[in-house]
C-alpha cells in the first residue's frame, strides 16, 4: 500500500527534496506538505505541472486521487520551477 499514516497525516512512500532558493533541500513528505509548499513557498506561480500539482494535492487530501500519482505531479513541478533537490 502506498499510503503512510503518521498522526492522520497521508504521507508518499519516499519523501521529494527540494530547495526553495539558496536554502538546503527539504523534505516534502506528503500532498498536505506539498500544498503548503505550492501555495506559499514556491518561487513560480504558474506552469502546467505547477497548477495540476495544486489541484491533485487537493484532491488527494480528499481520498480523490491516487497517491503516487500525485507524488509524481509533484516531482514534475519541481523540476520545472528548477526547485527538485
Amino acid at each position: 500500500m502506498n499510503i503512510i499514516q503518521d498522526n492522520h497525516e497521508i504521507r508518499w512512500s519516499r519523501p521529494v527534496r527540494v530547495q526553495v532558493g539558496y536554502g538546503f533541500p527539504e523534505k516534502v513528505h506528503g500532498p498536505r506538505e506539498a500544498l503548503d509548499y505550492l501555495t506559499h513557498r514556491w518561487p513560480v506561480r504558474e506552469g502546467t505541472y505547477y497548477l495540476k500539482a495544486l489541484k491533485e494535492c487537493a484532491a488527494s487530501l480528499q481520498r480523490r486521487m491516487p497517491l503516487e500519482r500525485v507524488r509524481r505531479t509533484f516531482v514534475l513541478a519541481s523540476i520545472e520551477a528548477r526547485m527538485l533537490g
